[in-house]
């Protein structure tokens, strides 16, 4: 299964500690049919220091993905290898 779209919406930051927090939404093509399904996580990072605050942004958005990922291969379906996912994007691609 593809993650052909990544969408990051509700970046915050955590009240209870210094992480940053934030809604993550995978679409997927490769599901039944020819259809694109939808993964949505509430995702953590630790918040960047330092930098500009565009470099920051990019921080949080890459550590708040790779939170997501790491959430997707806890699922059943792609902890037993039965299914794969792969992140196609202009970054390059990762597979879960």
């Amino acid at each position: 299964m593809n993650i052909v779209e990544i969408e990051i919406k509700a970046i915050r930051p955590d009240p209870k500690s210094d992480a940053m927090l934030g809604n993550v939404t995978f679409y997927i093509s490769g599901g039944v049919g020819n259809r694109c399904d939808v993964m949505n996580f509430e995702c953590r990072c630790e918040a960047p220091l330092g930098g500009s605050p565009d470099h920051r942004l990019s921080q949080i958005e890459q550590g708040l993905k790779a939170d997501a990922l790491r959430q997707a291969r806890r699922m059943p379906e792609f902890r037993s290898g039965e299914d794969q996912l792969t992140v196609l994007a202009p970054q390059g691609q990762c597979t879960a």
